[in-house]
C-alpha cells in the first residue's frame, strides 16, 4: 500500500497534467483514487507518502463541484522539501504560463487578491494574478505548507 501511495504522490509531483484549480472531484478521483474519509462535504483528502513520513492533499470545492483551494502539507515529521512545494507550484501555474498579470511578492511586499489586502512574510514564496484569479502561497517556516486559492475561497 505504501509502496502504491509513493508511486501515486510521484506522479502527482512529475506531471503537469494532474490536479489543479478548476478541476472536479470525479477528476481528481481518476488520478488518485478515492480520496480518505473526511468530516468535511465540499472538501476532499488523500494522503501520499514521502520521505520520513506522509503529506496531505486537500481539496476544497464550490457548489458546482471545482475545486477552489488545493493545499499541501506534511504530517507529523515528513519531510517536506522545496522540490515537492515547487513541483506543486509548477502544476498549479501550468494553466497560466502566458498570463502578463502574474507576479511574484517579494517578502515585506503588499499584494491585493480577492479584494482583500495582504503583505507577503518572510519564508513566504507568494505568486498571486488576481486578474487571473488566483494565489500560490508557500510557507516555509513552522510547519510548511503551500496552497493554491480562486478568490471565491477567500468569500
Amino acid at each position: 500500500m505504501k509502496l502504491r501511495l509513493l508511486l501515486v504522490f510521484a506522479c502527482l509531483l512529475l506531471s503537469t497534467a494532474e490536479a489543479r484549480l478548476g478541476d472536479t472531484l470525479g477528476k481528481i478521483k481518476e488520478r488518485f483514487g478515492k480520496p480518505a474519509d473526511f468530516p468535511q462535504k465540499n472538501a476532499a483528502v488523500w494522503y501520499f507518502e514521502v520521505e520520513d513520513g506522509q503529506v496531505a492533499y486537500t481539496v476544497v470545492f464550490n457548489a458546482k463541484g471545482q475545486s477552489i483551494s488545493e493545499g499541501l502539507k506534511p504530517l507529523q515529521r515528513a519531510l517536506f522539501t522545496a522540490a515537492t512545494a515547487e513541483s506543486f507550484i509548477r502544476m498549479q501555474m501550468e494553466p497560466f504560463q502566458a498570463s502578463k498579470t502574474a507576479r511574484v511578492v517579494k517578502p515585506g511586499e503588499n499584494y491585493r487578491f480577492a479584494g482583500k489586502a495582504f503583505t507577503c512574510a518572510a519564508r513566504q514564496y507568494v505568486v498571486v494574478d488576481e486578474a487571473s484569479g488566483f494565489l500560490i502561497v508557500w510557507t516555509q517556516s513552522g510547519v510548511p505548507s503551500v496552497m493554491a486559492i480562486r478568490p471565491e475561497m477567500m468569500q
